[in-house]
């Protein structure tokens, strides 16, 4: 498994940081893209954003991806905030970057609710409270029991402070009235190391990042954030259905554009974005790497964003979360 991802990531690295995507044959006069990313070649957003960049030139666009890494994906967005809104630069970055950030960072170069316009995504992916295999906790009451009787028992590694993952356990905490101890990582793949090596009770983070730790036997998922049961995961229970409502959430790889870009080029994008997405060879890459397929409306992302970024609003508040 970890071989099969290991082949498909080099294959898209190797792509190089700026890749030019030729024109199809069907298209004579290719449209220019430039693709923002606000995250280092070889990561998640980068990954997934070249697969979909290299599916659009089949659909008339020339596109490009460019990386500006940096303040977790902050300096990226603000780049776009400022670009010209003709079509011709987009950015692929988790809308976490526009619900959530905000709310845990005191300053962001740009009004995330009026700069930016979603057109369209591509992959969708829930979390997931996983526990190392050696662990003597087989589900979500178990872990809240123990955690109970040793609030150390109860710490959760996530990929760092201020992200969702970080917040899925503060809900859970606030709904279960049981501590829980945060244990923030310079990323998800440390924080999964330590829980397989047991030195980690639990650990949150996306489920493509562990999925095939659970197909190996190495972690155990024991509830997931997604509103129905993961079909790779008929036996393991939502949060909801565990009775905690306030964990329904998933984090989606969004398209935005500057906000003012005409209505039908906006048309026009999530169209060629939609396609490429559903085109077989990008389908088969992402369901590879564990993502859901997802691409969605405008209208649906932009509505989808404004609640998200208020609920956000509301548990970073009764977290008492200080922003940076």
């Amino acid at each position: 498994m970890r071989t099969r991802y290991r082949h498909l990531r080099q294959w898209l690295v190797g792509l190089a940081s700026a890749v030019v995507f030729g024109s199809s044959p069907l298209h004579a006069d290719p449209k220019p893209l430039t693709v923002l990313v606000g995250y280092s070649p070889g990561g998640t957003v980068d990954t997934v954003a070249r697969v979909v960049a290299e599916a659009l030139h089949e659909q008339g666009y020339q596109a490009i991806v460019e990386n500006r890494p940096g303040a977790a994906g902050r300096i990226a967005m603000a780049a776009l905030a400022r670009a010209k809104p003709d079509g011709r630069t987009i950015i692929m970055s988790p809308a976490e970057t526009i619900t959530l950030a905000p709310h845990v960072v005191s300053e962001v170069n740009y009004d995330p609710l009026q700069d930016v316009t979603a057109v369209g995504s591509a992959v969708r992916m829930g979390f997931a409270l996983a526990v190392g295999d050696s662990s003597p906790v087989d589900n979500l009451k178990d872990f809240l029991e123990l955690a109970r009787e040793d609030s150390m028992l109860g710490a959760y590694g996530t990929p760092g402070t201020g992200t969702a993952m970080h917040f899925i356990g503060s809900i859970l905490s606030e709904q279960s009235g049981v501590p829980l101890t945060h244990i923030p990582y310079k990323g998800g793949s440390a924080a999964v190391t330590d829980a397989i090596g047991g030195t980690l009770p639990a650990v949150i983070t996306t489920m493509p990042n562990l999925l095939p730790m659970h197909r190996q036997g190495r972690l155990r998922i024991i509830a997931v954030s997604e509103a129905e049961r993961n079909q790779a995961l008929p036996d393991v229970p939502t949060f909801k259905s565990l009775g905690y409502d306030g964990l329904v959430l998933d984090e989606i790889l969004t398209f935005f554009a500057p906000s003012g870009t005409p209505d039908d080029v906006v048309a026009d994008l999530n169209q060629a974005i939609t396609a490429a997405v559903n085109s077989p060879r990008a389908t088969s890459l992402l369901q590879q790497m564990e993502y859901e397929v997802y691409a969605d409306t405008p209208e649906s992302l932009n509505a989808q964003i404004r609640d998200t970024h208020d609920t956000w609003q509301g548990v970073v508040e009764r977290s008492g979360h200080r922003a940076d």
